[in-house]
């Protein structure tokens, strides 16, 4: 596959997305064009929107063009991006190092001859709400995947991803890539966007707008690493900016995550967590889902949005949030 991507100059293809998550389906289709060695567009259609959500970079800038809003947003591209790396390879990497992998046949995918390849964990080791089974089929000429599918610990499926009309090596001119405005859109010129910095707790402090909350508990062994402080609110739609403080607590290669966020808009997209366990910290709602080894507790203490993540049981997960506090 490396060395098919190696030998890959460009590549398009038309990609339809289906998730089942929450008892909800969502369908979504994307336009994909690629060519090396940073050159990409992507156009998104969501069912039932005339208009497209537009994405494209000639590896220089980036253009983002909303169509709710008729709005354009240009990113000059920092040196240390990684917006157009081409990561299938890498997934694909993943896959064989983390998980079990079988090669179940071959079978045909919209005209093409695939290897059809099925993993799971090598550790069953907790509840796999979302993601237990995937299944990925490959095509034999281009070694790239053109579908994949994945199913829960119970055996029902959770998303559909296919790939369709792959077209490589088709010579892609660079016009391709060139952003036209569409007449009468407002254009917001963000500079460039740098990744944020790490910092210290006390660095996080004096950047973020609101109190940042931490453990009084942490299991054997834990100790801060890092923080970053996340903010939108430059280029975000009117009401809908946000603030977050990641704050991240290491032990060798284990970590616990605790994310922070304050927004302008508190409805959000909670699919997934719908399908959680409704829980109690010190007497707040809160949702508890365990994905294999990784583990999400979402709750909220005033105007702060709690979530805390790490591969540790539920009751450590428990005994750390119900020690945070507003007062601390």
């Amino acid at each position: 596959m490396m060395d098919k991507e190696n030998n890959t100059r460009d590549y398009s293809y038309t990609m339809h997305m289906t998730s089942y998550f929450g008892g909800e389906t969502k369908e979504s289709e994307s336009k994909t064009m690629f060519k090396k060695p940073n050159m990409i567009k992507s156009i998104v259609t969501e069912p039932g929107k005339e208009n497209q959500t537009v994405s494209v970079s000639d590896g220089n800038i980036l253009w983002s063009y909303t169509p709710d809003t008729n709005t354009v947003t240009k990113i000059k591209i920092s040196k240390t991006s990684e917006l157009t790396k081409n990561d299938y390879t890498n997934i694909i990497d993943d896959f064989l190092n983390d998980t079990n992998v079988t090669v179940l046949g071959v079978e045909n995918v919209d005209g093409r001859k695939t290897y059809l390849l099925e993993t799971t964990p090598k550790e069953n080791d907790g509840d796999y709400e979302l993601i237990y089974k995937t299944k990925i089929w490959v095509d034999q000429e281009t070694w790239m995947p053109l579908r994949y599918e994945t199913y829960n610990g119970d055996g029902n499926r959770t998303m559909k991803l296919e790939i369709q009309d792959l077209q490589v090596n088709t010579g892609l001119p660079d016009s391709e890539f060139k952003f036209e405005v569409p007449e009468g859109a407002k254009i917001v010129d963000l500079g460039e966007i740098k990744p944020p910095e790490k910092l210290s707790l006390e660095e996080a402090r004096k950047e973020a707008s609101f109190k940042i909350l931490t453990p009084e508990y942490l299991p054997e062994g834990y100790e801060f690493n890092n923080s970053m402080v996340y903010n939108n609110s430059q280029f975000s739609p009117e009401n809908q900016s946000f603030e977050t403080v990641e704050i991240t607590y290491t032990k060798d290669e284990a970590f616990i995550s605790l994310a922070e966020t304050v927004s302008t808009n508190q409805s959000s997209d909670s699919t997934i967590m719908d399908r959680g366990e409704d829980i109690q910290i010190n007497g707040i709602d809160g949702k508890y889902l365990s994905m294999g080894k990784t583990k999400l507790l979402m709750w909220k203490l005033g105007e702060v949005n709690l979530s805390l993540c790490s591969s540790l049981e539920k009751d450590e997960m428990l005994k750390i949030a119900e020690s945070i506090s507003e007062k601390a």
